[in-house]
């Protein structure tokens, strides 16, 4: 969000300017990464009291008025004021200057969210460029990692397998479900299989399936930890 303080000295005009940005920024996103550059024709000082938002590298050593609003805005919503916490030599912190040159101030100031204050790596004036102003260009370094959203993507490492398809493993699946249904093939007596199939698997349990014997087919419900069995013949 880039603003513009208005010149005019007016508390009635600042409070109203910090509702406005205040109003703006509600509108925003909590996830959203927020930051507010321009002119807030605010000095910011060294009071260690307002180290912990706008750190020890201003131009200034006494926060004027504007200032303090500022800072109080920044706490307020979060934000940190990065513009003051990078040491750099006086002349590449001076953000304006008067028409005789005789008087330079830090009144331009960036404001970030605390969550990505470390995005901002460095903040500089550059006075080289003429952009007939009275105000320096301000050079930002920002490096920020986005989590990029991507749609289910399918998985080559799990995939179905027809065991139809491969001799082997139909030879060997064949086998398995032989031997776990060899107890049934010549019961005819359901209190009989009740008493064996317990046999089967270890404490009683069974996953239960359905399977088709080469005359028969034996049907297990369970429910809880009752085993139900069900044991029909088939013509061949």
């Amino acid at each position: 969000m880039s603003m513009h303080q208005q010149k005019k000295k007016t508390e009635d005009t600042k409070e109203e300017f910090y509702n406005l940005l205040q109003q703006n920024m509600n509108q925003m996103a909590e996830s959203d990464i927020k930051i507010i550059l321009g002119d807030f024709n605010a000095k910011v000082g060294k009071e260690s009291i307002y180290k912990p938002t706008s750190g020890n590298e201003s131009l200034h050593n006494e926060t004027n008025n504007n200032g303090r609003k500022m800072i109080q805005f920044a706490i307020s919503k979060g934000l940190n004021v990065s513009s003051t916490t990078f040491p750099h030599k006086d002349i590449h912190k001076q953000t304006w200057y008067s028409a005789e040159g005789r008087a330079a101030n830090q009144i331009d100031h960036v404001l970030i969210s605390n969550r990505f204050r470390s995005a901002i790596t460095d903040i500089r004036a550059i006075r080289g460029p003429d952009i007939g102003s009275d105000h320096n260009f301000l050079k930002i370094n920002f490096k920020v990692k986005l989590r990029v959203k991507t749609g289910n993507k399918y998985n080559e490492k799990r995939k179905m397998v027809n065991i139809s398809q491969n001799p082997k493993w139909k030879k060997e699946y064949a086998i398995e479900i032989n031997n776990k249904f060899e107890i049934l093939e010549n019961l005819d007596n359901k209190d009989i299989i009740d008493n064996d199939i317990n046999h089967l698997t270890p404490n009683g349990h069974y996953m239960g399936r359905t399977a088709q014997l080469t005359s028969r087919c034996c049907i297990l419900y369970i429910y809880s930890t009752n085993i139900r069995t069900e044991y029909f013949k088939h013509a061949a």
